[in-house]
């Protein structure tokens, strides 16, 4: 428990009581009513500042805390999800992928063959696809 969470307990504890106190002064002189409820509105703002200052501590400690640990090994990589996705080094996906639609790259089916056997790295001179813009149809590197 930080210091930030108790004063945040104290604060709404302290609130209710002072609505509690302004609802009994409010059935005798209704006017005594009003200062009470004001300062109980202003002690639960503040407490919830003081709920977040917590929440705010507690995320940077578990932060400081992940970031202290040590990497625990090499990072998997994800499954084959389709032929194309093996035989091409994880370049292109097939079109019964199951991988979702973002994380794949489109299949030009009017492309060269150099195309395909470059992994979308080069195109031959009388490509349809070839364009003046340098890495349009390039394909992700392949994983290590």
């Amino acid at each position: 428990m930080t210091p930030s969470l108790r004063l945040a307990r104290a604060l709404r504890a302290a609130a209710l009581l002072l609505v509690a106190v302004s609802v009994y002064a409010a059935t005798h002189q209704p006017w005594l009513a009003l200062p009470g409820l004001y300062t109980a509105g202003v002690l639960a703002w503040c407490a919830a500042r003081e709920q977040a200052a917590h929440r705010r501590r507690t995320v940077r400690a578990r932060r400081a805390e992940w970031l202290a640990r040590p990497c625990t090994g090499p990072v998997a990589w994800p499954e084959p999800c389709c032929a194309f996705w093996r035989n091409s080094g994880g370049a292109v996906h097939g079109p019964d992928c199951a991988r979702p639609a973002a994380a794949r790259v489109p299949l030009y089916e009017d492309c060269c063959e150099r195309w395909w056997t470059s992994l979308g790295a080069q195109h031959d001179a009388a490509c349809r696809r070839r364009s003046g813009a340098a890495g349009r149809d390039r394909a992700r590197p392949a994983p290590q």
